[in-house]
């Protein structure tokens, strides 16, 4: 499956096994996307889909999974989406667990 189908619908009211499969699924494509495709990707995604890969990216620095990757994908995306993405993930009343 692809990233942006990933991101299309993110599993927040799913079972633990089923958020935990998709979050591993997330970082490993992210993991395989050449560093120069990040920006693009970024780019090719819609406002909750950029939302919701700042919620993974910040689960995955959480978990120490592959930090430097995670950290590059967040300065391109921090770049694409602003820092409205960051702020709306911040300041949610009703925190979306993923």
């Amino acid at each position: 499956m692809s990233l942006h189908q990933l991101l299309q619908e993110p599993p927040y009211d799913a079972e633990q096994q089923d958020k935990q499969r998709i979050y591993e699924q997330v970082i490993n494509s992210l993991s395989d996307t050449a560093d120069n495709k990040m920006k693009e990707v970024c780019s090719n995604l819609d406002t909750d889909q950029q939302d919701a890969l700042m919620r993974y990216i910040y689960k995955g620095l959480e978990n120490c999974d592959n930090s430097l990757k995670l950290l590059k994908w967040h300065g391109h995306l921090s770049d694409v989406a602003g820092l409205g993405c960051i702020m709306r993930i911040m300041s949610e009343k009703r925190k979306r667990v993923l």
